[in-house]
């Protein structure tokens, strides 16, 4: 994502007392201590929708997202990365078992 590019599944009312519907929990370290990511849910729609399978590059594009409407440390990039892409995977597996 380029810098200033705002991604397609937009978020307007993001910070600014946005819907809670719009948070979603992660569990970044795997210690179930979680953090709200603002605009997930329709991140992964969107990611899905274009029939994206969870690899290292989409990685990069779900962190650059995410980055827009939420603060990740540098130090916890990697952490946030492995974290959204085991997100995705979990996603896009329940999308597909549920279309069976």
């Amino acid at each position: 994502m380029a810098p200033g590019e705002r991604p397609a599944w937009g978020m307007e009312s993001c910070c600014g007392g946005g819907n809670r519907a719009d948070i979603t929990q992660v569990d970044i370290r795997g210690d179930g201590l979680t953090v709200g990511i603002v605009g997930l849910k329709q991140l992964f729609e969107q990611l899905y929708a274009e029939g994206l399978a969870p690899d290292d590059a989409l990685g990069d594009r779900i962190l650059a997202a995410v980055k827009v409407y939420n603060y990740v440390s540098r130090s916890a990039e990697g952490a946030y990365k492995a974290a959204l892409l085991r997100e995705y995977a979990a996603f896009r597996a329940q999308k597909e078992s549920s279309h069976r």
